[in-house]
């Protein structure tokens, strides 16, 4: 999950970077510079940006001209009036921030996120995930994935039969997978159903590919494993 900040008043950004902060320590923050160098086409990751009264309606603008319409992307005004939440159902965006009861209305703010993301997560443990090619959609189980193998900023998703490649990383892919899968190592995630047999130094998949287990993965698959016997 990232959090991008563009605010023309500082102090405004500092404080609501403390929040973020304080909420979500773990999440990436970053500048709207960044953010528009990025592909978005994640349907997992959500994206929150942050912006203030005097750029919202720019910000949103520029949003709509690139075809950034993700439901994963989020565009939060902070205004000192709640005049300006009209401009934002005008543009589509439905959160914003007052400075006055920032720290309240971050608070509620944050509920509403927690909850969306655990139901996201619901729907889609033992579901399936959609990739996409220039000619069409497969329908994907998570029980028919064996493994997923990093390759730079692609991905390739392994079955029994064939494999997918996809133009997203393997953390961006798999944030909402089940439990069944877990990292043996900085390129590979498997699916522990479909494991044959391990040891100390890999395991071998029920289509006899085997795949090294990196040494501070060791104790974590021996955990899943017995956690999922």
């Amino acid at each position: 999950m990232t959090f991008f900040i563009h605010f023309t008043n500082q102090l405004h950004a500092t404080k609501v970077r403390n929040l973020v902060c304080a909420y979500y320590p773990n999440t990436k923050l970053q500048s709207i510079e960044k953010f528009k160098l990025v592909n978005h086409d994640s349907n997992n990751e959500k994206i929150y940006i942050f912006t203030d009264n005097h750029n919202f309606n720019t910000i949103a603008s520029e949003l709509k001209l690139n075809g950034i319409n993700s439901k994963n992307i989020f565009l939060i005004m902070i205004s000192e009036s709640n005049d300006y939440a009209i401009d934002c159902l005008r543009n589509g965006f439905y959160e914003y921030l007052l400075l006055n009861k920032l720290q309240t209305d971050f608070k509620l703010f944050s509920d509403r996120l927690n909850a969306q993301l655990l139901l996201d997560s619901k729907r889609n443990i033992n579901n399936y995930i959609l990739i996409k090619d220039h000619k069409s959609t497969t329908k994907l189980h998570y029980t028919d994935i064996l493994f997923i193998e990093a390759h730079g900023s692609y991905s390739n998703v392994f079955t029994s039969t064939k494999f997918f490649t996809v133009t997203k990383t393997i953390k961006s892919l798999i944030q909402n997978f089940p439990e069944s899968f877990i990292r043996v190592h900085r390129s590979y995630l498997i699916n522990l159903g479909h494991v044959k047999s391990y040891c100390s130094e890999e395991v071998i998949m029920n289509n006899e590919t085997k795949i090294k287990i990196a040494r501070t993965k060791k104790l974590a698959l021996i955990e899943a494993i017995q956690k999922t016997a």
